[in-house]
């Protein structure tokens, strides 16, 4: 844990004299030294827990959820700065199992796997890495079948006890950027009105413990 210490001193001298006649008389000098403010920001380092952090996904048909599941987390940390009552993320990365995937139809499951989409046995892992924190809103880099795409999401963050949690709201992925073999099929071969979105969904609650 670092802390950071910003002290303001503020000092005014006064001086006052007063001449007449032949006399002179000089008035005494005052000082007068005041704390401005003491601010104090404290910077911790969280690992992921992976039992109890959720990271959820959802594929749309028109505006409605066509499908929704979840996916487990293999590993990562994050770092979190606090002055005062604001809490900022100063850095962080996650790595995602993607044999994990999960929605309850093993059929849905098993395409997803597939070399079709997520091709898990070439790429059995998707990554993010954390680029900054700012206006209540998360940016940064994940890397999904070997390609990168820029990822903006809405978070909160809460800061307790020795641990941090990270509520990262609804945002969506246009997956046509990484060029599926699904999707570019797609193209081709089926109707318009037949076509899926390729828009994907996700949503996480991200918790951390203070690394020792």
């Amino acid at each position: 844990m670092k802390k950071i210490m910003i002290l303001g001193l503020c000092a005014a001298p006064f001086f006052f004299a007063s001449c007449g006649g032949a006399e002179s008389d000089t008035e005494g000098t005052e000082a007068d030294s005041t704390v401005v403010e003491v601010v104090e920001t404290v910077v911790n380092s969280y690992t992921i827990d992976t039992a109890t952090t959720v990271i959820n996904w959802m594929s749309y048909d028109g505006e409605e959820i066509a499908h929704q599941g979840t996916v487990a987390t293999l590993n990562g940390s994050f770092e979190v700065s606090v002055t005062g009552e604001e809490a900022v993320i100063t850095g962080g990365n996650l790595v995602v199992d993607m044999n994990s995937i999960a929605e309850g139809d093993e059929r849905l499951e098993g395409h997803l796997k597939a070399d079709d989409f997520f091709d898990v046995n070439q790429f059995a892992t998707t990554s993010f890495a954390f680029d900054r924190h700012e206006n209540g809103m998360i940016y940064g880099t994940a890397t999904i079948i070997g390609k990168e795409v820029a990822i903006e999401a809405p978070v909160e963050v809460t800061v307790e006890n020795g641990s941090a949690i990270l509520a990262v709201g609804e945002f969506s992925v246009d997956f046509a950027q990484l060029e599926m073999n699904f999707f570019e099929r797609e193209k081709t071969e089926a109707k318009p009105e037949e076509m899926h979105s390729t828009l994907i969904g996700f949503s996480a609650t991200v918790n951390g413990s203070a690394a020792q």
